[in-house]
């Protein structure tokens, strides 16, 4: 028995050496990783080149902050208010998440969003662009650049058929019909992805309609007016509605890569979406091939482009890692991070006056809009957010997939779904 014990006496302390020996090693080493803090990030980025960015972004950061670890989560767009709400809700919230503080401006007004206006990085930013920052006179994010929605064209299929760049309504048509009439689709549809049929309505209505009526979407949630009040949305959608009956094949059967693709070849003409595309075309190296128009929607030929600072990201009210999500937000203006955006040129500045020497030529089409034409904050004021914003949006998609596309009658139905909201 006593034999036994100084076995097991032996083998104990060979145990504690060995244990000793790893505290001074490889322990050690677990440790340190284990009190690295984790900021989670929550965002939409579908685009391939897009997400390279966001990886090169957080590497920079993690290198020049070593106790920082960023954690990325990305969720189609479809999905995403909805999933964040739930963890929201679920008091399951991400640190850091990407959006526009005036489309969650309901997020903001319930105390979800935490308040970055006395942050000292705040000086980094163009105050043009902090404008759209705002809610309720308080700042909530960090802006990278700028978004807007209009129309993508293929310029060989233009030169081929003598086609220039239509400035009005009745010159898109046109073209369109000349399009058509050469066995081209006029406008790849992408319907299968249901954000895809909102920029239908969007790329009209963010321009001219919204400048001329900038408290729209605030009176109409207030219940004082109606969608039926505004003669220039009615016209927005008339036109939506004009470009819609130019069809595009299996419109609902086809995602926004195809869509992009019958583009790209030549297959399609035009394209209604956003900037977000613009990576997409650099990725695969036709941005050259593609230029950029905004949707005519004026009854002149000085359309309107909706241009608002995008690529925005928020820190969570909820968050354990406020301070650390901060330092990320603050890494977005310093000149290191903006270089990481900026690296492939296909985000258009929040400042015209910058080098373009590596922007794509797509982005020179947007900057030269801005420079050239008319464009128009589309976040000066509130927009929908919330239950008003889901159900605008899904009203978009359903007047999308309607063939009879009744102006008068869509409108009374979404005034109807608005004013069961209130």
């Amino acid at each position: 028995m006593k034999m036994r014990n100084k076995i097991l006496s032996s083998m104990l302390c060979t145990a504690m050496m060995a244990a000793a020996l790893l505290l001074g090693t490889g322990l050690t080493e677990v440790k340190a990783e284990e009190e690295k803090e984790v900021v989670t990030l929550f965002h939409h980025i579908g685009e391939e080149a897009a997400r390279e960015t966001l990886e090169k972004l957080i590497a920079g950061f993690e290198e020049a902050n070593e106790g920082i670890t960023i954690e990325e989560q990305g969720i189609d767009f479809s999905q995403y208010d909805t999933m964040l709400k739930t963890k929201l809700a679920g008091g399951d919230a991400p640190d850091l998440i990407m959006g526009r503080p005036k489309m969650y401006a309901d997020l903001i007004r319930a105390g979800h969003i935490e308040p970055l206006t006395n942050e000292e990085f705040i000086k980094n930013v163009e105050p043009a662009a902090l404008e759209s920052m705002k809610v309720d006179g308080e700042i909530y994010a960090i802006p990278t650049n700028q978004g807007g929605m209009g129309i993508f064209y293929n310029k060989k299929v233009f030169e081929d058929n003598g086609v220039e760049i239509p400035k009005t309504h009745e010159a898109l048509l046109e073209a369109a019909k000349k399009f058509q009439d050469a066995g081209i689709t006029p406008f790849a549809h992408g319907f299968q992805e249901s954000w895809m049929s909102q920029c239908e309505i969007q790329s009209d209505l963010y321009g001219y309609a919204l400048q001329t009526n900038p408290m729209m979407f605030k009176e109409i949630a207030a219940g004082e007016k109606k969608f039926a009040d505004y003669p220039e949305f009615k016209e927005c959608v008339q036109r939506t509605a004009d470009r819609l009956a130019f069809e595009g094949g299996d419109d609902f059967g086809t995602d926004a890569a195809k869509a992009r693709n019958m583009l790209i070849n030549g297959e399609a003409a035009m394209l209604v979406s956003g900037n977000w595309e613009i990576s997409e075309f650099v990725n695969t190296g036709v941005d050259e091939q593609i230029g950029f128009f905004a949707t005519p929607n004026t009854n002149d030929d000085q359309p309107v482009l909706g241009l608002a600072p995008d690529g925005c990201y928020m820190i969570t009210s909820q968050s354990e890692h406020i301070d650390a999500a901060k330092k990320f937000i603050e890494y977005l203006t310093t000149p290191e991070g903006a270089a990481i955006l900026n690296e492939k040129g296909y985000d258009i500045p929040c400042a015209t006056e910058v080098d373009t020497t590596n922007l794509s030529p797509i982005v020179l089409d947007f900057i030269d809009i801005q420079k050239n034409g008319k464009v128009y904050n589309y976040e000066t004021e509130d927009i929908f957010s919330g239950q008003y914003d889901a159900t605008f949006r899904k009203w978009q998609e359903e007047f999308a997939a309607d063939t009879e596309r009744d102006v008068d009658a869509m409108i009374e139905q979404l005034d109807g779904e608005i004013g069961a909201i209130q």
